[in-house]
C-alpha cells in the first residue's frame, strides 16, 4: 500500500495503514513497489544462510558471486580483526602500507606474464572504469584510436563507462542517452572480429571482454580458441585488450584465471568480487609493463590521475591476503573440478526435460535454458523455479528463463547433489505444467 506523506513524497505501508519496515532500504536491481524481502539474515557460514525465522538455504550463488571461499570463513574473519587493531584507513596517494604493497606483489605473482601493476579500487564496476580510462589515455593516441570494441550481451557494471561498454538493455535503458558508442561485436563469433580488425583496426584502442563466460547475459560460454585468436587480433592491430574477470577471476571457471585456458596474457585485466571472499569491496586493475610504464614522465600531467577515497583500503587488502591464500591450503581448484564433475554427472537427467536446452558447465559454474516463454532477463519462468526450490532450502537468482548454480567452493558433494536435485525437481514441476 502507497499513501502520500509530507511535501508529497510517497511512503510505503501495511495494509493496517503502520510504516512499513523496509521503506529505508532502497534494495539493489528491485521494484520497491510492494516488495518484501525473501527473509532477514542472521548468521552465514560456509554454503548456508541463516534466517530468523529457522530457515537454513543453501546459497546457489555465492551471494552474487563473491563468497568464493564460502560464508564468515575463520581465517579471513581473524585477519580483518587484526588488521583493525593496527590501522583501518590510509590515503594511498601519498603514503604506503604492508597489506596493499603484500596484496599487489601477491597479485601479480598469481597472475600470467608480465601483469605486475596493479591499481586499486572497490568493485567491479570502478575496475572496469580504470582499464577504460587507462586505455583511452595510454592507447587513443592523442584521438588517432579513438574506437573501443566491445561485445553483444555484455554486461561490465552499472557506472557511466561500464554500461557503455555493455549491451543496451534493461539495466541501462534509462541512460542511453548519456553512453558513449562503441563498436559492437558478436560474442564468440571469430569471423567478425576478423572482418573488424582488419578494416577497423588501425582505430581501436583496446578491446573489452569477459573471457570464456558472460555472466549477465545468461552464463553464455565461448571457447579458449576464440580468446586466443581475438588476442592475437588485438596485438596485431597495436589495441590492447582489456579481460573483465570481474565473475570468472579467482577459479570460476576452472582455473584461476579464464585467461589461463586460452593462454593469453591481456594488457589489462579487472579482477573483484572473490578477491576478497566475499568480506569487504576491493577491485583490482592490472596492467602490463608496457601500459604502466607509458604513464611514467616527467609531467605529472602524464600520470594516471585517478582514485578515490578507499583505493587499498588495509582491511580489505588483509581480506583479500588471507582469502588468497586459501587456494593454495585447502586446495580450491580441487574442489572446483569435483563441482564440475558433479555437475556433469547430474546433466543427463536435466537433458530428459522436453523444455530444457543449452545444458552446460564450466568450473564452478552450472546453467541451462528453459525454452517456450518470452527469453530474455524479464522471463518470469526463472522466477517460478526459483520460489519453488526455496521451499526446499535452495536459494538461486535466475537470470531470466537462465538458471544456474554457483554455489561456494567449499559446498560439501552431499550438499551440492542435494543442490542439483532440488533444482532438478522444481524445474520438472514448473515445465510440466507448462
Amino acid at each position: 500500500m502507497v499513501r502520500r506523506c509530507r511535501q508529497g513524497f510517497r511512503c510505503f505501508s501495511n495494509s493496517t495503514g503502520e510504516r512499513s519496515p523496509f521503506m529505508s532500504l532502497w534494495h539493489p536491481f528491485t521494484q520497491m513497489e510492494g516488495f518484501t524481502p525473501l527473509g532477514q539474515v542472521t548468521e552465514a557460514k560456509g554454503a548456508f544462510y541463516h534466517l530468523s525465522d529457522g530457515r537454513r538455504l543453501l546459497d546457489g550463488v555465492s551471494s552474487w558471486w563473491v563468497n568464493n571461499h564460502g560464508h564468515a570463513h575463520p581465517k579471513i574473519a581473524a585477519a580483518i580483526a587484526a588488521q583493525a587493531e593496527r590501522f583501518d584507513q590510509v590515503i594511498l596517494a601519498d603514503f604506503g602500507h604492508s597489506p596493499a604493497r603484500k596484496l599487489a606483489e601477491q597479485v601479480a605473482a598469481m597472475l600470467p606474464g608480465d601483469l605486475n601493476h596493479v591499481f586499486y579500487s572497490d568493485n567491479g564496476s570502478t575496475s572496469v572504469e580504470v582499464a577504460l580510462k587507462m586505455a583511452m589515455q595510454g592507447n587513443g593516441q592523442g584521438g588517432e584510436r579513438p574506437r573501443i570494441v566491445a561485445f553483444t550481451g555484455a554486461y561490465h557494471g552499472d557506472t557511466i563507462g561500464a554500461m557503455s561498454v555493455g549491451e543496451r538493455g534493461v539495466f541501462n535503458r534509462p541512460w542511453w542517452p548519456f553512453l558513449f558508442d562503441v563498436d559492437l561485436l558478436p560474442y564468440g563469433d571469430l569471423e567478425a572480429a576478423q572482418v573488424y580488425f582488419t578494416e577497423q583496426g588501425h582505430r581501436c584502442a583496446a578491446a573489452i571482454i569477459e573471457p570464456l563466460v558472460q555472466g549477465a547475459a545468461g552464463m553464455v560460454f565461448s571457447t579458449p580458441e576464440y580468446l586466443a585468436s581475438l588476442s592475437a587480433l588485438c596485438s596485431n592491430a597495436g589495441a590492447w585488450l582489456i579481460a573483465d574477470e570481474v565473475m570468472t577471476g579467482w577459479g570460476r571457471t576452472g582455473s584461476l584465471f579464464a585467461v589461463e585456458q586460452a593462454g593469453v596474457v591481456p594488457d589489462i585485466i579487472c579482477l573483484s568480487k572473490g578477491i576478497t571472499g566475499g568480506t569487504l569491496p576491493l577491485s583490482v586493475t592490472v596492467a602490463r609493463d608496457e601500459v604502466y610504464e607509458g604513464f611514467l614522465g616527467p609531467s605529472k600531467s602524464e600520470a594516471f590521475l585517478h582514485g578515490h577515497s578507499y583505493t587499498g583500503n588495509p582491511l580489505a587488502c588483509s581480506a583479500a591476503l588471507a582469502a588468497l591464500s586459501l587456494f593454495e591450503e585447502e586446495n580450491t581448484l580441487n574442489r572446483v573440478a569435483a563441482m564440475e564433475s558433479r555437475y556433469r554427472a547430474a546433466m543427463p537427467e536435466f537433458a530428459k526435460l522436453s523444455r530444457v536446452t543449452q545444458l552446460r558447465c564450466r568450473g564452478g559454474i552450472f546453467a541451462f535454458n528453459i525454452a517456450g516463454g518470452e527469453g530474455g532477463y524479464l522471463d518470469p519462468i526463472g522466477k517460478r523455479v526459483t520460489q519453488l526450490a526455496l521451499k526446499q532450502g535452495l536459494y538461486i537468482r535466475p537470470l531470466g528463463n537462465v538458471l544456474y548454480l554457483m554455489p561456494p567452493f567449499c559446498v560439501g558433494d552431499e550438499d551440492l547433489q542435494d543442490a542439483l536435485g532440488i533444482l532438478l525437481d522444481a524445474t520438472t514441476q514448473v515445465v510440466q505444467d507448462g
